[in-house]
């Protein structure tokens, strides 16, 4: 029995009935798959050919993708018929541009190996029986001698859940880190950001510490998007977790520092994480004051940023001295308020605890025969195919050694 018919569910089922094991998945919405449909924009960003960090439960992802790395989670997509593609940094899509092509496939792979669903059909219950485990749902109870709990997370609203399915687990024993959102937009003080919706920019981004204005996580390097609420765009949500861990931490919500030097072509245009040493929010001032100085040479004040930075932006810099102009550029202040909720998250931090379960066939250790895989575990990893990666290669696992159960 599978809860759930997510990423990780449908991947378990499939695991599960390859060895022969015959498997049904509970589903609670009218049909399954729903959350691969939305993912990388409709894409589906599958999985990541390069290794990232999990900001949570790091040593148990590793742990799970050593045993089923990003080549075995690709070979088993190969299998079911899907051609992929690898994109800029090791994002891995399916070939056609399309999340559906991934959901056909796995749809496709259940059919002929006689995996049944049942969806409109939440489990409301989890009781430990003798032999195995029963399930309750609106449509009727079932048991079986092993149970793979894959009921995802609750990032993305109306794809995820209100968080009642962790009670499943919780009142067998198992613990709940309290879950937060986590890839999400950061929130800012709208005098921040006024007049700068819509804004798109190439940056460096550092969180710092209210009060001592220190960098609390490694700067994230990409493209971010002004909103009328705050700072948009992948490199900005993957300082989210960080932002609410230090609001937690501090009762504080920390400093965003935007630094615009790739737009003037004094850093890479570029994604990905910069080493710790070049936390200082102002690391790249003087080389912004000097460019601006050598500009000031060959055009008017009045005109410095025109055809520099966008229109927007512009307005809002004008009249600054150079001094000014130049902090400004290397280290734009942007004091948050908070960040979006579970609506707008595309993975949950927080779940259940992953010490409670065994690392290398993922069964519980306090319910033999409870499995769980993807979403559900305290594992959130960055934007890039990570989090999809580790539900594929999750459920690959729990359903192998459920079937042997």
């Amino acid at each position: 029995m599978i809860i759930g018919g997510g990423a990780a569910g449908l991947t378990a089922a499939l695991s599960a009935s390859k060895q022969g094991a015959k498997t049904l998945i509970l589903e609670g919405a009218p049909r399954v798959g729903r959350k691969i449909l939305a993912s990388g924009n409709g894409r589906c960003n599958l999985a990541n050919a390069r290794r990232a960090p999990y900001p949570g439960g790091n040593d148990f992802a590793r742990s799970v993708l050593a045993q089923v790395p990003v080549d075995q989670v690709l070979a088993f997509f190969h299998d079911l018929g899907l051609v992929t593609v690898e994109e800029e940094g090791g994002r891995v899509y399916p070939g056609c541009g399309q999340a559906a092509a991934v959901l056909d496939v796995l749809r496709a792979g259940l059919a002929r190996q006689g995996v049944e669903t049942l969806a409109d059909a939440p489990v409301t219950s989890l009781k430990i029986i003798p032999g195995g485990l029963r399930l309750t749902t609106p449509q009727g109870s079932f048991e079986a001698p092993a149970v793979i709990a894959a009921f995802g997370g609750m990032a993305g609203g109306k794809l995820g859940h209100d968080g009642s399915p962790y009670r499943l687990l919780t009142d067998l024993g198992h613990t709940l880190i309290p879950p937060f959102p986590a890839l999400t937009p950061l929130t800012a003080e709208k005098s921040a950001v006024k007049g700068l919706s819509g804004q798109r920019a190439p940056v460096l981004l550092t969180l710092c510490g209210r009060k001592n204005n220190r960098p609390i996580a490694v700067p994230c390097q990409g493209e971010a998007l002004f909103t009328d609420y705050g700072v948009s765009g992948v490199c900005a949500m993957e300082l989210a977790r960080y932002a609410a861990e230090e609001q937690k931490k501090t009762g504080l919500w920390p400093m965003l520092y935007m630094d615009f030097s790739p737009m003037l072509g004094l850093a890479p245009r570029a994604f990905g994480w910069l080493s710790p040493r070049q936390g200082d929010p102002e690391r790249n001032l003087s080389a912004v004051q000097a460019f601006l100085e050598e500009r000031l040479h060959r055009m008017p004040k009045e005109a410095l940023l025109r055809g520099m930075v966008p229109r927007l932006l512009a307005e809002r810099l004008q009249g600054q001295s150079l001094s000014q102009l130049a902090r400004s550029l290397a280290a734009f202040p942007v004091p948050l308020t908070g960040i979006k909720g579970m609506d707008a998250a595309q993975v949950t931090a927080g779940g259940i605890s992953t010490q409670e379960f065994d690392r290398d066939t993922l069964e519980s250790r306090l319910v033999p025969g409870l499995f769980a895989a993807g979403e559900l575990l305290d594992v959130d990893g960055d934007c890039g195919g990570y989090n999809l990666q580790f539900a594929f290669a999750s459920g690959l696992i729990a359903g192998k050694n459920a079937a042997a159960h």
